[in-house]
């Protein structure tokens, strides 16, 4: 399937490419001419001749000893170009033709619940009451059970951690209602973890929900609170529609653009069927994760004034 505008993918991820691409340490002159085919030919997966010449590059590429099967150009040449061209996987008959025999080791699987037991024995070591470490690995986990990885396990050392010890969010920190009504509240998070602000808020805009029909929740100084989808679900387990947003850093460049400009605007809606499923839908502007093209690479930097005034809005109502 062709991504439907190639624009605005190639503007968003061409700077993430390259940037993989020099920590690699593997410079490639037929990698470069890939990426300044995308580059210069925003349309070019609409032009024949370009998907040729892109082919006939990447089927080279792929022919490159050494090259990584990982590589995110190979990914680009399926799902946009329509060039299924990876590289040959190594043969496993060269080491049983030299007589030597090796041993495979079965996989090694861990258990979400000890996942999550050593998130919560983390969040704890930080100064997390019982509570807080409890939901706040409860959001983590349920990540990696929906299959979500990037908002996961593999977030808690260099989102929640990292960040804990830079001082950009706190373990333990009191949550303040500034105003309220019978079916509003503006609440500061008091730059606490947001794994703990952000059921804290959906539970409060549930209860208004039950009580008066519907319940708006908005919180500052709310920090990463992982995925939108736990919080809407919140909702659908009570019985209500529950919807939930947030903020985000400029990550994401405009039409023809290269400069990353605007947030992602995560929001999730989400209606419990009577038929025992959810019906969820997900908008944002980014189409792509961007964490899942870096899940092997530490991110250790950050925009402390953007964490710092991160907002989130929780809102639900009955069915």
């Amino acid at each position: 399937m062709k991504f439907p505008s190639f624009a605005i993918f190639a503007a968003s991820c061409l700077n993430g490419i390259i940037s993989i691409q020099a920590a690699s340490g593997r410079p490639s002159s037929l990698r470069a001419e890939l990426l300044g085919l995308i580059g210069k030919n925003p349309t070019g997966h609409l032009d024949g001749k370009i998907i040729n010449e892109f082919s006939t590059k990447l089927k080279a590429y792929a022919e490159t000893p050494g090259v990584d099967s990982s590589d995110i150009i190979f990914a680009i040449g399926s799902s946009i170009f329509g060039v299924d061209i990876s590289p040959p996987k190594a043969s496993a008959s060269a080491s049983s033709s030299s007589g030597s025999t090796t041993s495979t080791e079965p996989p090694v699987i861990v258990d979400f619940e000890y996942m999550k037991q050593f998130m919560k024995d983390v969040f704890i070591s930080y100064g997390c009451t019982e509570d807080q470490a409890e939901i706040s690995s409860e959001v983590l986990i349920e990540a990696d059970k929906r299959g979500i990885d990037s908002h996961g396990l593999g977030r808690l050392k260099p989102i929640y951690c990292d960040r804990m010890d830079q001082d950009i969010l706190w373990a333990n920190k009191p949550i303040t209602i500034i105003k309220e009504t019978e079916t509003t509240a503006l609440v500061d998070g008091n730059l606490g973890l947001g794994l703990s602000i952000g059921p804290y808020c959906m539970n409060l805009a549930i209860q208004k929900a039950k009580k008066f029909g519907v319940g708006f929740v908005a919180v500052k100084n709310s920090t990463h609170y992982g995925i939108a989808g736990f919080y809407a679900s919140m909702a659908a387990d009570a019985g209500c529609v529950g919807f939930c947003g947030t903020n985000a850093r400029p990550s994401i460049a405009p039409t023809f653009g290269v400069e990353p400009m605007l947030g992602k605007k995560i929001v999730y809606l989400v209606y419990s069927m009577k038929i025992r499923f959810y019906v969820i839908l997900s908008l944002a502007r980014l189409p792509i994760v961007a964490n899942n093209s870096i899940m092997n690479h530490s991110m250790h930097t950050c925009i402390s004034s953007y964490y710092r005034n991160k907002s989130t809005l929780f809102w639900t109502s009955i069915r």
